[in-house]
């Protein structure tokens, strides 16, 4: 590990605008067009209306790699990253993607020449045998083995999860699926911190 430390980084909607592709994915496949603004609910079943069923064929049909390849870095988080590895920080990405997309994953990270020591897959979401057989992902458990200065999740659920296991601050970065009450800053005050966008969490952590 590097002598700073180690920075812990979702990769959904933290490195990458996942959001804004599966909304294009699914105005393709079910014919309605969907805001980022209305996706409220981090249940995508609930928030794009779909049923148990349709939502698995969703989920299957946004993670062929020619989608996750189209998604496009969030801005201001390559520079933010190369900013903390020139401080000597280590940068885990851990994300919570079926191990399956292991090879679209970190092509892409290469591609976008996004700067990481690793790349961690971590079962955050429990995924169904039926919409991702045979996944094997780090546990919980197993990732509080590990020692992390910050953390920088999207997920309200995962960053609760994370701030009561992990002895390090999570800033969560503003979404409209992590906005409703009560929210994670509130039940967590002073181990989550609600972050505006990349340049205001920089602005807070620029030494973590």
């Amino acid at each position: 590990m590097s002598s700073a430390g180690c920075i812990y980084v979702d990769m959904d909607d933290v490195i990458g605008q996942t959001a804004r592709t599966f909304a294009k994915v699914f105005e393709k496949e079910f014919g309605r067009k969907v805001d980022l603004e209305e996706i409220e609910s981090f249940d995508l079943g609930i928030s794009l209306g779909l049923s148990p069923e349709s939502l698995d064929e969703f989920m299957k049909s946004v993670h062929r790699a020619e989608v996750l390849a189209e998604i496009e870095p969030m801005e201001g988080a390559i520079e933010a990253l190369a900013a903390w590895v020139e401080s000597g920080y280590e940068v885990a990405v851990v994300t919570g993607r079926p191990p399956e997309t292991e090879a679209v994953s970190r092509q892409w990270l290469a591609e976008r020449k996004v700067p990481h020591h690793s790349l961690t897959f971590l079962d955050k979401y429990s995924w169904s045998d039926d919409l991702f057989s045979g996944s094997r992902a780090v546990s919980m458990a197993e990732l509080t083995q590990r020692s992390f200065r910050l953390v920088v999740e999207d997920s309200a659920e995962v960053a609760k999860r994370l701030a009561g296991l992990l002895d390090a601050p999570v800033a969560l970065l503003d979404r409209p699926w992590n906005r409703s009450s009560p929210k994670p800053e509130d039940e967590f005050a002073g181990r989550i911190f609600r972050c505006r966008d990349w340049q205001d969490l920089c602005e807070r952590f620029s030494r973590p």
